[in-house]
């Protein structure tokens, strides 16, 4: 309750320190007059109409990427004047908003003839000439056959912002030095947060990192140290199982795609405060195999030994990454086709705006959060 509370001040105060700084709103006024008001003739429209600050987190990741799945899409977005809203769009990753084109439709302004509203306010000024509207709905918990549509994990922000997930096709046939892969932050007391055991019973992923190296014979898994160690792996093959912490060692935005696409097989470990990772998505959009412990926090669920490899838990862990290592090479063929498969089906952007407006009805409830359990991260 205390931390639910906490949160909840958190968030009134996000949502309303602008008004105490009139300096920020000056400029906010500055930046609107300059800003285009006018949509193209011939390409549909998406109108983008917020009031909850939710809508931004974590860190202003969840418009963006719900921005880009449209237009990725082929929408021209246009976003609905709200100083709550816009005030802190030159922010954080919701900051990558300004390098695609869009335009600012006033309250008092006509919108065009034909677009979609995606909204979370109850009443929206411009629901009335809708050809459809999305409702966001913040709920935890999406159980399939709800009636509303899942929004799937998408692909780091950084990656839509320079155009890498356009290349993703072309990675799916990039070399494979590395059998396994692992790559990300591995901070111990960051990522081994309570909430992964207590809510989702998983193993954090310091945990997963730590048992595999005491199971593994000490020549099936190398762990650079900085990154002359890894950047002398690039390139080399490698038949075991690649970590590499990015406190020790980075990659650029640009590069990480390719990166992810040097392993066969990429070991999903769980993220910060919930398991779902953005690291699982990009390697199933570039065609390498997630081994995981989470499969059912994907709707549809991935399944072991199509598009996956599952572990239950410490008992089976080090025993599934052997599995990879020794996997033939057809049988790895045939699991890489299916993750890259299930991204195209149900991860990809085209797949999730096309899946949410077949939905039956005008008005359609987006889950923006499915993934999350009660009391395992926040809405």
């Amino acid at each position: 309750m205390l931390e639910q509370l906490q949160h909840e001040l958190d968030r009134l105060w996000r949502r309303y320190r602008w008004y105490l700084r009139p300096l920020i709103y000056r400029r906010y006024r500055r930046w609107l007059a300059r800003q285009n008001h006018v949509t193209p003739a011939h390409q549909p429209v998406a109108v983008f109409d917020f009031r909850d600050s939710r809508i931004d987190g974590p860190q202003g990741r969840r418009f963006y990427t719900l921005f880009m799945f449209f237009v990725r899409t082929g929408y021209y977005p246009m976003l609905a004047r709200s100083y709550l809203f816009l005030a802190n769009i030159g922010k954080k990753e919701k900051r990558h908003t300004l390098s695609e084109d869009f335009a600012i439709l006033e309250p008092g302004g006509a919108p065009p003839v034909d677009y979609v509203l995606i909204t979370d306010r109850v009443t929206s000024r411009w629901a009335r000439g809708a050809s459809r509207i999305i409702r966001i709905d913040y709920r935890p918990e999406y159980q399939p056959g709800d009636g509303t549509f899942p929004m799937p994990f998408p692909l780091f922000p950084g990656v839509y912002a320079r155009g890498e997930d356009q290349h993703i096709h072309a990675l799916r046939r990039h070399p494979r030095p590395w059998r396994v892969f692992f790559g990300g932050d591995a901070l111990l007391g960051k990522y081994s947060q309570p909430s992964i055991t207590r809510v989702y019973r998983k193993l954090p992923r310091t945990d997963v990192l730590e048992r595999l190296r005491q199971a593994l014979p000490a020549s099936c898994w190398v762990d650079p140290q900085n990154q002359a160690e890894f950047d002398e792996l690039r390139g080399a093959s490698f038949d075991g199982l690649v970590i590499m912490n990015t406190r020790n060692c980075r990659v650029p935005v640009q590069d990480w795609l390719a990166t992810v696409a040097s392993g066969r097989f990429y070991l999903a470990c769980p993220g910060y405060r919930y398991p779902m990772s953005h690291n699982i998505i990009e390697a199933m959009a570039v065609g390498s195999i997630p081994i995981t412990q989470y499969p059912e926090l994907f709707f549809p669920a991935l399944e072991h030994g199509k598009n996956c490899l599952v572990f239950r838990g410490a008992e089976d862990l080090a025993d599934v990454v052997q599995q990879a290592i020794d996997m033939p090479e057809a049988e790895a063929d045939r699991l890489a086709a299916g993750a890259a498969t299930y991204y195209d089906q149900y991860l990809s952007p085209q797949a999730t705006v096309s899946g949410l407006l077949a939905m039956p009805g005008r008005e359609v409830r987006l889950r923006l959060v499915p993934f999350i359990q009660r009391g395992g991260g926040y809405a």
